[in-house]
Formats: C-alpha cells, structure tokens, sequence
C-alpha cells in the first residue's frame, strides 16, 4: 500500500515512515492475516543528484508515481495542513489511486504536526478557525465566495474518493490499516 500524507514535511520524515513500517508489521503478525501488508513510503524513493531544484521535484513526483502504480491501496493522511484542508500532494495522491480504480483510504493524524490529537471535524468549521471569513455572511470567505458545506472533514471529492466504511475517515493510522485488512478479507 502507498503510504500518503504531509509526513515527508516533518523534522525526521525518515523516521516517520519508518514507524508507519512497523506499526504494518506489528498487524501483519498480531493479526496473523493470510497475506501480508506492505507499505511504499514516499521517502523509500532514492533520487539521483538530490539538490532543491525542478529537476528533483520532478523526479521525486515520477517516483512517486512509480511507488503508485506498484501499489494495491493507498492510505493517506487527511490531517489539515498549512491551512484548513489537507495537503495538496496527498489529494493529487488520493485522487491518482482513484483513478487507478485502485481503493483509497484515509485517516485523520494530528499529533506529529501539532502536537495533540484532534478530531478532523467539519470543512466549514475549519475553514472559519483557519482562514479570514465574512463578518455579515459566515457562508463566504471575504472574498465573497461560498464555504462548500456538506458536513464532511474536507473537500467533497476527497471524502467520496475513500472506500473504507462509508465514506469516512479512520481514526488513526492503526484503524486504516485494519479496514484495508477487512476489505482484503471480503474480496477473498
């Protein structure tokens, strides 16, 4: 499975991926599932030449690219970042494994950016503790344009692009990886 997210912007993003690694590996054997779960970090990727130019950013998107072609599922980490939705990275990831017809699930980390846990909560919340919006209508931003407001964490077309229990988005990393076990138990 592809292991999506904002991780790779953390001080030890190495070390992030690393422990995502064990925690599938601590489920694959506590489990004792009839197959094996195998996560593709990001990070995994060894680019040639690394320097902080277009010519890695490309390459690191055409490994990437390759990590989700190889991959049966992605798990992506839906925590808000950099403002009140989710990475835009991770939502090009999600919405490639869509497209894939390959099944995308997501999960909801907060601790590792912001030091305590929280709950995804609504869009439209978010976008009001997170981004300046209109005195007089609490439906717009200041700008003049509409919150979307469908009762869901995020965008509408991430939401509808995960497959794990209607729709909705686990509440840890742990809880991802066992709705991708049951839906690997139903397909069987």
């Amino acid at each position: 499975m592809y292991l999506a997210g904002p991780e790779v912007f953390l001080p030890d993003p190495i070390g992030a991926g690393v422990t995502k690694k064990a925690k599938i590996k601590e489920l694959n054997q506590k489990y004792d599932w009839p197959f094996n779960l195998v996560g593709l970090y990001p990070m995994d990727n060894q680019i040639e030449n690394f320097n902080h130019d277009f010519n890695t950013g490309i390459g690191i998107y055409k490994a990437n690219i390759e990590l989700m072609q190889k991959a049966n599922f992605v798990t992506a980490n839906m925590i808000r970042f950099r403002g009140p939705s989710m990475d835009v990275g991770t939502a090009f990831e999600m919405g490639y494994m869509e497209g894939l017809n390959k099944p995308v699930f997501a999960y909801y980390d907060a601790e590792p950016f912001y030091g305590k846990s929280e709950k995804p909560s609504i869009y439209k919340e978010k976008v009001r503790k997170y981004y300046p919006v209109s005195k007089e209508r609490q439906d717009t931003d200041v700008f003049g344009q509409s919150i979307e407001n469908f009762e869901m964490a995020d965008n509408l077309m991430m939401i509808g692009s995960i497959d794990a229990d209607n729709h909705r988005i686990a509440a840890s990393f742990e809880a991802a990886i066992l709705q991708i076990a049951e839906h690997i138990n139903r397909q069987q």
